[in-house]
């Protein structure tokens, strides 16, 4: 288990810094050519990955807990966006980023479901 836990830090830790950067795409190295739009889904898959790991990472606190903790770090990251020109508070980015959290917490659920 300190493996996964350790992965769903690091995870966590690079996504906060890809969200609170000004250019995500050009710190990891990719190219997007001018006047492109973002692409639509990005932080729903992003935050979907983020709350499935963190739930199965197992911390030593309660899911309902954790998952308020997600909830809260996806409205403030996406308000800290703000202070970081040029990124902009989206209420879509928003949205995406709690369905992310809903969606990833329903599939830890589902998987907690499942016969052995």
């Amino acid at each position: 288990m300190p493996l996964i836990r350790l992965a769903c830090a690091i995870y966590w830790l690079l996504l906060t810094v890809l969200l609170l950067v000004p250019d995500p795409l050009e710190l990891l190295g990719i190219h997007q050519p001018p006047g492109l739009p973002g692409g639509r889904g990005v932080h729903f898959i992003l935050f979907t990955v983020l709350a499935f790991l963190v739930l199965v990472s197992r911390w030593p606190v309660r899911p309902r807990r954790i998952v308020g903790l997600l909830v809260a770090f996806a409205v403030v990251i996406e308000i800290l966006q703000h202070f970081v020109p040029p990124r902009t508070v989206e209420v879509l980015d928003l949205t995406e980023n709690l369905l992310g959290v809903l969606a990833g917490t329903a599939t830890w659920r589902a998987l907690q479901k499942r016969p052995a």
